[in-house]
């Protein structure tokens, strides 16, 4: 436990000062998950996300809404390193970016999204895992904008600290594969780290850091829309499975 701590006030010592810089956006994202298994190899996931962002020229990321969501999941551990996972059916609320005075007043947009996705696990030592996600979302948004088709991978690594400690890095891009013009195919990317630490079998949360870059139109000035920095916390709990 007292290593944890160490590493716990390393890595929030690392994240807040970032935060704090002269970025365009500074946002908190909190999300719970309730996992129950079903079996051996299949389990369901109900998820629970809230955002929160920094209001109208100033830097506080609990100021305004960012987005709400629920979301399931039904996983089957294919392999012990593979896992398919799909969501038939989830529902968002996305409030707009803040990035100026009036867009506090825009009524929130509601999406319905469907997803499918692969989860590979490589362990190349005794603690150190590599790791790739891929997916695929179809986005139904419910404003004039045509739906969405998109694509997003994640690589990244893990090492085991102790038993109950995994630090992570990891990279993700996204990509619009249909419903956009072509300037919009790159949608964004994520860059972050986090600490996994698991409190008992059926407890874990998250913390970490994302900085995140948006893309726009490609321009003589460039095609980066936005810079934002993400502190974000995960809580999940598993429940046992009796059978």
């Amino acid at each position: 436990m007292p290593r944890f701590k160490r590493w716990l006030i390393i890595a929030i010592w690392i994240a807040f000062p970032s935060t704090l810089t002269a970025q365009n956006h500074h946002n908190a994202w909190l999300r719970g998950t309730l996992g129950v298994p079903l079996s051996e190899k299949l389990k369901t996931d109900i998820e629970f996300q809230h955002r929160r962002q920094n209001g109208f020229q100033n830097m506080n990321m609990l100021d305004q809404n960012l987005m709400f969501s629920i979301r399931p999941w039904i996983h089957y551990q294919y392999r012990s390193n593979l896992k398919f996972s799909a969501s038939p059916f989830s529902y968002f609320s996305h409030y707009r970016i803040i990035q100026d005075k009036a867009d506090n007043e825009v009524t929130a947009n509601s999406e319905v999204r469907v997803s499918i996705a692969e989860e590979l696990q490589h362990k190349i030592s005794r603690h150190i895992y590599l790791l790739n996600r891929n997916a695929l979302e179809y986005r139904i948004f419910n404003s004039p904008q045509p739906n969405i088709t998109r694509f997003r991978t994640r690589f990244g690594g893990q090492y085991e600290l102790t038993g109950h400690v995994k630090l992570a890095l990891f990279d993700e891009f996204f990509i619009n594969l249909a419903g956009t013009s072509a300037g919009h195919i790159p949608d964004h990317n994520r860059t972050g780290f986090n600490i996994e630490y698991n409190v008992s079998p059926q407890l874990k949360f998250d913390l970490g850091y994302i900085y995140l870059v948006r893309f726009s139109v490609p321009t003589a000035a460039g095609n980066i829309r936005s810079h934002e920095n993400n502190i974000f916390l995960h809580l999940t709990y598993q429940l046992k499975n009796n059978k």
